[in-house]
């Protein structure tokens, strides 16, 4: 989860090891607020590409529930946020806090449509309700997280205020009160898409809660994206 500009700021639950002592280290940068929710396990996927771009998942570990609760006082009345689980790890109750909070926010459900099998391998899972994410100001999901399935992306776009929809190398559809625009995507040699979602997802917002310009958050986030997928990395 994001919050707080102009510097990141970052919740999540996470286990001693492996990752503590790099997010140690970056709070330590100074570039990175960070609150660590101690946690037994942390959330731990491993990704398989298939040659057509799209990817089998399984989950290796799950981190604890974040509620509200975990959130340190500075961080109660934010300008921004990013709800963005990974694994069904973020209570819905977010949504609700940072309503009444006037943030706006932007929840990414697709940590919220994971469950998985006996072999631990992900497999989409539907949200029953997706009312729920009305009170976010903009919602931002692949077309891979529902199936590519465009009935329900339509169903879905009539039930909150802004829905972005991102199509990897084919660009990106906002709707706007139920009414879809396509942005197409920026062309770079891609090394690593991992991540993409999550760069542009942050981005979207961090330029979407200057003006509420559509448009201009698009362009910048597919922008920020695109240099993502090219350096095949994350950077700070």
């Amino acid at each position: 989860m994001l919050a707080s500009l102009p510097i990141a700021s970052a919740i999540r639950p996470i286990s001693s090891l492996p990752l503590a002592p790099i997010f140690s280290s970056l709070r330590n940068s100074r570039r990175l607020d960070l609150h660590v929710v101690p946690s037994a396990t942390t959330t731990v996927f491993e990704n398989i590409y298939q040659p057509d771009g799209q990817r089998i998942q399984y989950l290796h570990s799950r981190a604890s529930l974040l509620t509200p609760a975990d959130l340190p006082k500075h961080w109660q009345s934010p300008k921004t946020a990013l709800l963005g689980p990974i694994c069904d790890e973020v209570s819905y109750e977010f949504l609700d806090f940072f309503a009444a909070q006037n943030a706006v926010t932007c929840a990414c459900p697709q940590g919220w449509m994971r469950q998985w099998d006996a072999q631990l391998r992900v497999n989409p899972k539907p949200i029953a309700d997706w009312s729920v994410l009305a009170k976010a100001d903009l919602v931002s999901m692949s077309e891979a997280d529902v199936g590519c399935d465009w009935e329900l992306i339509r169903a879905i776009a009539k039930q909150v205020p802004l829905l972005v929809v991102t199509q990897g190398a084919g660009g990106a559809t906002v709707f706007e009160a139920g009414v879809p625009t396509h942005y197409p995507a920026m062309r770079v040699e891609e090394k690593s898409p991992t991540g993409a979602g999550d760069v542009f997802a942050a981005s979207l917002l961090v330029r979407f809660a200057e003006g509420r310009d559509v448009v201009g958050a698009i362009d910048f986030a597919q922008q920020k994206a695109a240099a993502h997928v090219a350096a095949g990395h994350f950077f700070l």
